[in-house]
């Protein structure tokens, strides 16, 4: 695990982060990063080369630690989230990992194919029923971290 984390950071660009958690129910603490764009109607830019805008695949971290009398309760409930989002159309993977060492304590690693994927998510009824799990399951606020991934070939 530690390797793929540490391969995650070291692909990505941190892009925002944002602490949810207990009690802040649809209250949404995310930065999202601005980029200016020069866009041209004849698809050339100042020097006459062809040019497109690249779409950055969006990888998402999520630690959360769940009150210990609750994980079962969570892992039952979470199951509907993984396989609903797993087939949303802009996913491109959706696993949650446990920690080996403190049983309540686990991680999501998330690939979508570009922020309007991950848009779409966080408006769905699933992602919005993993908040209210969450209120009542969880012993601390997630920490969630986003990165827009550099360069992958």
């Amino acid at each position: 695990m530690k390797k793929l984390l540490s391969f995650i950071f070291t692909v990505c660009a941190a892009l925002f982060l944002c602490s949810c958690g207990g009690g802040q129910k649809d209250a949404k603490d995310t930065k999202s990063a601005k980029t200016t764009e020069h866009h041209h109607h004849d698809g050339h830019n100042h020097d006459g080369h062809h040019h497109h805008v690249e779409i950055k695949k969006i990888v998402i971290t999520a630690y959360l630690e769940i009150k210990p009398e609750k994980v079962d309760k969570f892992l039952t409930d979470i199951a509907d989230v993984i396989t609903k989002s797993k087939a949303e159309e802009g996913n491109v993977s959706y696993n949650l990992f446990a920690d080996l060492h403190e049983k309540n304590k686990f991680v999501f690693v998330e690939e979508w194919k570009n922020q309007a994927a991950v848009d779409t998510h966080f408006n769905t009824v699933h992602f919005k029923s993993f908040g209210t799990l969450m209120d009542e399951v969880a012993a601390a606020p997630a920490k969630i971290k986003i990165f827009e991934v550099a360069n992958e070939k």
